[in-house]
C-alpha cells in the first residue's frame, strides 16, 4: 500500500511539472505574440488541407468524412459504373479548380484580420480552436463564394451533364424539388472538408510544433 501511494504521488508531481511546463508557453504572452502564433498555426494549416483539394479531393479520407450524407450517395453511386467514374472525375477536377485558387485567398485575408485582443483565448480554445474560430467566423461567406465558382467549373467542364447522364433516372431522386443541387452539396462537402482538414493539420502542430513561434509557445519543454 505504502509503495502504491507513494507511485501515485510521484506520478502526481509529474503531472503537474509538465502541467506548468505546458501553460508556461501561453502564460504572459502579449497579445501581438499570440496573434502571431494564431496566424502561423492558420497558415499551416490552410496550406496542409488545401493540398488535399488536388485531381482526387472527393476520395481524401478525411473528406469523406466530413462530406454530406447527399453528397456521399452521389459519389458512391458514380463509382460504380465506367460512365459515373468519368463523371466524377470531372467532379473532382471541378473542385481543384475553383477550392485553393477561392480558399486560399479567403482564408489568407480572413486570418489577417483576426483581432488581436481574441488571439490568447484562441490558443487556449484546444486542439482544433483556431480552425473552430475561423470556421464559426467566416464559413458561410467562404460557402457564399465557392458555390458560384464551383457551379461554373462544373458547367464549363460538362460535369452537371455526365453526372446527370450518369446517374439516369437516380438523379432526379437526388437533387431538385426542394433538395440541394449538385453545387451546393459539393460546395457544403468541400467547405466541411476543408475545415476538417485543418484541424486535424492544427492538432497535430499544437503537439508537434514546427514553427518557431509554435514551438515557443506550445513546447512541453
Amino acid at each position: 500500500m505504502k509503495k502504491l501511494i507513494s507511485l501515485l504521488f510521484t506520478l502526481s508531481i509529474v503531472f503537474m511539472t509538465q502541467s506548468c511546463k505546458t501553460s508556461k508557453g501561453l502564460a504572459g504572452l502579449s497579445p501581438a505574440k499570440a496573434l502571431t502564433g494564431v496566424q502561423a498555426l492558420l497558415g499551416g494549416a490552410s496550406t496542409s488541407a488545401l493540398k488535399g483539394f488536388g485531381k482526387n479531393a472527393l476520395n481524401n479520407t478525411v473528406m469523406k468524412k466530413a462530406m454530406p450524407a447527399g453528397l456521399s450517395n452521389v459519389t458512391s453511386l458514380l463509382g460504380k459504373s465506367t460512365e459515373g467514374k468519368k463523371a466524377l472525375g470531372l467532379l473532382n477536377s471541378a473542385l481543384g479548380s475553383a477550392v485553393p485558387d477561392i480558399a486560399s485567398s479567403f482564408l489568407g485575408n480572413a486570418t489577417k484580420s483576426i483581432p488581436a485582443a481574441d488571439a490568447l483565448n484562441i490558443l487556449k480554445g484546444g486542439d482544433t480552436g483556431a480552425t473552430d474560430f475561423l470556421k464559426n467566423s467566416v464559413g458561410s461567406d467562404l460557402s457564399a463564394a465557392l458555390l458560384p465558382a464551383i457551379t461554373k467549373q462544373l458547367t464549363d467542364n460538362g460535369g452537371l451533364k455526365a453526372i446527370t447522364s450518369a446517374l439516369g433516372g437516380q438523379a432526379s431522386s437526388l437533387f431538385g424539388n426542394g433538395k440541394p443541387s449538385l453545387a451546393s452539396l459539393a460546395t457544403t462537402g468541400s467547405v466541411d472538408g476543408l475545415f476538417s482538414m485543418m484541424g486535424n493539420a492544427e492538432k497535430r502542430e499544437r503537439a508537434n510544433p514546427t514553427d518557431p513561434v509554435l514551438k515557443e509557445i506550445f513546447s512541453k519543454k
